[in-house]
């Protein structure tokens, strides 16, 4: 049995963790999820997988009737690991990293395997001095680590920087790739379904919908008119509450005829979403990190991280793309998509039609030879076993 340490409830759609847990049940291997967010239901298809409680959190609480709580949780995971002989725990992101590293502290033959999604800036963070802290035992924890797990060589470099890794060497670079269902029998989306003609042009914008995704810059494309029959397509991943003033604003522009199209449908499963996106013709792959802890340098430099990038890659769409450095690197080497730049905005782009000279087969040879995970998934997935 291997053993995952999260804190974030995103386990089930997080498509490299899911990629995991699904290659160990085809290894007949149990995974124990340490997660207290039980509204995350365990998909119906992975029958290996099992819940166990974590602490509410990594700070001891003062009063004594909860922190006899605390403490009779935390030393339920030794009996649960103990218990199920498990000698390997997949701590992810800074918090998991932190209340593994302390259960090795009285288990010296626990292995940790860090996987990495979010990194905190030591620079963003100065000011929280409950980060900072956090921040210096995930440092001292990076020390006594495995494996690490991160999606690209920038974000390995940012982490080796911050964490003060030293003569590491055992890295798995493990993009966020989708998770495709290759017998995937679901609806088959048009865009006739949205009051279009098969003939429109649509870029899409999908998954959060906020100013550091580019809201701003797309709302202002929009009302300043785009050509006929060109559209921009609007998919929050959370359904809009009705007096959300983005949401108010893309109605408004709607009633006055601009080219706009807004759905907030949230999809059950991820292929239905993979589908809804293979009906349209191009992708909005825009961040604007402001000074936010998650959206500063996290999304400043989110290359292969971006799970909208590589959604929209596995169904052949060129994208529009912010200029961070792995997308300029990639560029290089394939021609997916063009940059947008404040001389070349999301405007130019689509008053020009830049995308149209795209070839999608240039996406289908990016995605099999840098998206494609599963194989690098099994390498990390040989080692761990094998040890």
């Amino acid at each position: 049995m291997i053993g995952i340490v999260t804190f974030n409830r995103d386990t089930f759609t997080n498509p490299t963790l899911y990629g995991i847990i699904e290659a160990l049940g085809k290894k007949g291997v149990q995974v124990m999820l340490f997660n207290n967010n039980r509204d995350s239901k365990i998909p119906a298809e992975f029958k290996h997988v099992f819940y166990a409680d974590v602490p509410n959190g990594l700070i001891f609480p003062r009063r004594p009737n909860k922190l006899l709580h605390y403490l009779r949780v935390f030393w339920s995971m030794f009996f649960v690991i103990k218990k199920n002989k498990i000698k390997h725990l997949i701590a992810v992101d800074p918090a998991g990293l932190v209340l593994t590293g302390r259960i090795k502290m009285f288990n010296k033959n626990l292995n940790i395997h860090y996987c990495s999604f979010e990194i905190f800036f030591q620079s963003e963070i100065a000011a929280d001095a409950a980060l900072v802290k956090l921040k210096k035992e995930e440092s001292k924890y990076s020390k006594i680590i495995s494996s690490i797990i991160i999606q690209d060589e920038i974000r390995k470099e940012f982490l080796i920087k911050e964490n003060g890794i030293k003569h590491f060497n055992n890295w798995f670079l493990i993009p966020v790739y989708p998770i495709i269902n290759k017998n995937y029998q679901g609806k088959k989306y048009k865009k006739t379904d949205f009051g279009l003609q098969q003939s429109d042009t649509v870029y899409v914008h999908t998954g959060s919908v906020a100013e550091w995704s580019g809201i701003n810059q797309i709302i202002d494309t929009i009302e300043n008119g785009l050509p006929p029959n060109q559209y921009i397509l609007i998919h929050s991943k959370a359904k809009f509450h009705p007096e959300n003033p983005v949401f108010i604003k893309l109605n408004a522009l709607k009633v006055q005829g601009k080219n706009v199209i807004v759905h907030d449908d949230v999809f059950e499963d991820y292929n239905d979403y993979l589908s809804f996106l293979s009906c349209f013709d191009y992708g909005i792959v825009m961040y604007v990190p402001d000074t936010g802890i998650f959206t500063g340098m996290n999304i400043k430099e989110i290359g292969l991280s971006s799970g909208k990038f590589s959604a929209f890659l596995s169904q052949n769409m060129p994208v529009l793309l912010s200029p961070c450095r792995s997308y300029l690197s990639i560029l290089a080497d394939y021609k997916i998509g063009e940059l947008i730049t404040p001389e070349k905005n999301l405007a130019f782009h689509i008053l020009n039609g830049s995308l149209k000279k795209i070839d999608a087969a240039n996406c289908t040879k990016f995605f099999e030879e840098r998206l494609m995970a599963s194989h690098i998934v099994d390498q990390f997935l040989s080692q761990l076993l094998n040890h």
